[in-house]
């Protein structure tokens, strides 16, 4: 186990989280190999009368997942598969697999992976978030898909759940799907039931402009998107909106993208269909992935360059963050936030109440059109983004702690700025605190994995919230896995 302290080569790279805005000094960070090194990592930290935080990939928009002082136990090298039995089996994956490569993974395997649509981000947060993606409306949230795991507790015993009989271990999985993480022990390898890939599937893109969106077609096409595409017939699509704080006239200002599992013509005809009757777009785009592999015992095996190619093939959805290449993009632009690479960042969330008023949308727009685009645009970018929900995640098909099945819509309020610079800081975390206030009339709780330390842990977990504290209690009663967020134990 490699072990990283302050003044250790390579600390201050080490300490880095995604969000440049924290800048934490941990005691010591841990990188873990295995739940053995965990154990080891969780006793240090009670010898050495320190806390710990848990981090995965670092993607905790809040950077939670550090902290001054803490021992920082680090997952990333966990990233192994393991699959059993077959048609489709399971598979057990660590807690540190990058998306990227777990779509490569299972993808030569044969199976679809229901994971989100930035590739850099790794399956422990994203899975015990709860976890959107463009498989969603197939096959739900990534935790409706987790039937098992292995855990490190807080007094360093290692299982692996469900055992047979320990009905408590339910509980716990329950928990899991979507209860944040870091609250009740530490996860090292997700167990998975996988989904057969019996067809290709195409990534779908289309833009608006200004020039296309005159009068009131905006708000008719959002308000078409938000109550149609959820409850649509075919599952096979899933989509989100952007929606782009730009200077007028802009040839992107709303972007339609999403995934199709299934081939070019299914995918054109459905989105014909829900698009009928709106304005035409500047630009629509198909994009077919590489076929389905073919059915075999063995998966397939794949060189070096085969593999980067499709991870980068299969890895981010393009478009999905924070936006498309810019013409004035220089190096360090805001064109990826799915590439590794940190920035400074404020982000929130909320979900469109179940009957949408007919109020929402205007405001929506209003807050976009009203808002003054800082320049140049490789600087700082504002936008909201509308995740697309219903489908198979209108379902709890296994008992899970995400509290917003019947909802349809997911608004995310986002906020990017270059990483050294601290001029945005004030007025752009003061843009998303309004921008959601301004949206209460018509929205309600928010999504962990758009995690908002602004907003009260009540709001994400609603009537599951006394489920997750009597698991809390019942795991980590001495309240071991602790930070800022975490789940109380009353």
């Amino acid at each position: 186990m490699k072990i990283v302290r302050p003044g250790d080569p390579g600390y201050n790279d080490d300490r880095i989280n995604s969000n440049a805005r924290f800048d934490y000094r941990p005691w010591a960070i841990y990188y873990c190999a295995n739940a053995r090194d965990v154990k080891r990592a969780i006793a240090d930290a009670r010898a050495n009368g320190v806390g710990v935080r848990i981090r995965s990939g670092g993607h905790q928009h809040e950077g939670m997942c550090s902290a001054n002082g803490v021992l920082l136990i680090d997952v990333s090298a966990i990233r192994s598969y393991q699959f059993v039995g077959g048609n489709p089996g399971i598979a057990w994956i660590g807690a540190g697999a990058a998306l990227a490569d777990v779509y490569v993974e299972l993808w030569r395997r044969g199976y679809y992976f229901p994971g989100g649509a930035c590739g850099d981000v790794h399956v422990g947060g994203l899975t015990q978030g709860g976890g959107w993606g463009f498989g969603l409306r197939q096959f739900g949230l990534t935790c409706d898909s987790l039937i098992g795991a292995e855990i490190v507790t807080a007094g360093g015993d290692i299982h692996q759940i469900p055992r047979p009989g320990y009905p408590e271990d339910q509980r716990l999985l329950q928990a899991l799907r979507g209860g944040g993480g870091g609250n009740f022990c530490v996860v090292t390898q997700f167990c998975f039931r996988p989904h057969r890939m019996t067809y290709g599937y195409v990534d779908v893109s289309v833009t608006w402009g200004d020039a296309q969106l005159p009068g009131d077609s905006l708000d008719r096409l959002l308000k078409r998107w938000m109550t149609v595409f959820p409850r649509d017939e075919d599952h096979r699509l899933t989509t989100f909106m952007r929606l782009l704080v730009a200077p007028s006239g802009t040839n992107d200002r709303l972007l339609l993208a999403g995934r199709y599992l299934g081939s070019i013509l299914n995918a054109q005809r459905t989105l014909d269909k829900l698009l009928k009757g709106q304005p035409p777009p500047r630009v629509i785009t198909y994009t077919l992935t590489p076929p389905r592999p073919p059915k075999r015992k063995v998966a397939l095996r794949l060189d070096r360059r085969e593999r980067e190619r499709l991870r980068e093939h299969l890895g981010t959805h393009p478009g999905y963050q924070p936006g498309p290449v810019l013409s004035d993009a220089a190096a360090g632009a805001l064109t990826s936030t799915c590439a590794g690479v940190p920035f400074r960042h404020k982000i929130s969330s909320a979900f469109v109440r179940r009957q949408v008023n007919p109020n929402l949308v205007p405001a929506l727009n209003a807050v976009i059109r009203k808002t003054t685009p800082v320049l140049p645009s490789n600087v700082a970018r504002q936008y909201v983004s509308l995740h697309c929900l219903g489908g198979a995640a209108f379902d709890e098909r296994l008992p899970s702690a995400y509290a917003f099945r019947d909802r349809a819509v997911l608004l995310q309020y986002q906020a990017w700025w270059q990483a050294g610079d601290t001029r945005h800081d004030k007025p752009c975390i003061a843009w998303i605190e309004n921008f959601r206030k301004t949206m209460t009339p018509y929205t309600d709780g928010a999504f962990i994995n758009f995690v908002d330390r602004d907003i009260p842990l009540a709001e994400y977990y609603k009537d599951k919230l006394p489920l997750l504290v009597e698991v809390k209690r019942q795991w980590d009663p001495g309240d071991f896995f602790k930070f800022e967020m975490s789940i109380p134990l009353q």
